[in-house]
């Protein structure tokens, strides 16, 4: 990923309305691994921490979507799986995410899918170390786990947006 605007990435926020958009604000901290270490960018909104946005890149255009997180709760002392990093990880640090296909005026359609809650799996695939001496080099290893996140956050994104673009809203949503 390249260093993008706010201005740039509201504005290549494909599934919400012009309003929503201007809501948009960036995280306080600085991002870690720094953006060109990034398959995807993806944070947690600090006024509306129940929303989250995540952007990839099509030919140095950022492309994205908005997200929002449900109340619903895991079972305590479980492990569950991101989607996108496909790391196992306790309860609390795995949520269900939902993605609008349509305004928010209406019946509303979301896809969802079960993400890292601080949106950030690109840190814990890029640190990631052999497990046993039968594992491929780390090099290697961050490698794949990378070229799989793209793969997997693309496809989530792109799906968002299709799905946002057949929903006959293309006057609401902002079509990919």
């Amino acid at each position: 990923m390249h260093a993008h605007s706010l201005t740039t990435l509201r504005s290549a926020l494909g599934n919400v309305d012009a309003a929503t958009r201007r809501t948009v604000r960036m995280p306080r901290r600085p991002l870690r691994p720094p953006l060109g270490e990034r398959d995807y960018l993806g944070w947690r909104d600090p006024s509306a921490p129940q929303r989250g946005y995540l952007f990839i890149e099509r030919a140095g255009t950022p492309t994205g979507i908005m997200l929002t997180t449900t109340r619903t709760r895991m079972a305590q002392g479980r492990a569950v799986m991101c989607e996108f990093c496909r790391l196992p990880r306790r309860f609390e640090q795995v949520a269900l995410f939902t993605a609008p296909t349509t305004p928010r005026r209406g019946a509303q359609s979301t896809i969802g899918t079960y993400l890292c809650v601080d949106l950030d799996c690109n840190a814990r695939v890029n640190r990631l170390q052999p497990l046993t001496p039968l594992d491929p080099p780390a090099e290697e290893l961050v490698a794949t786990r990378r070229e799989q996140l793209a793969e997997r956050s693309t496809a989530f994104i792109t799906e968002v947006l299709r799905q946002a673009a057949l929903s006959g809203a293309a006057g609401s949503l902002r079509s990919p």
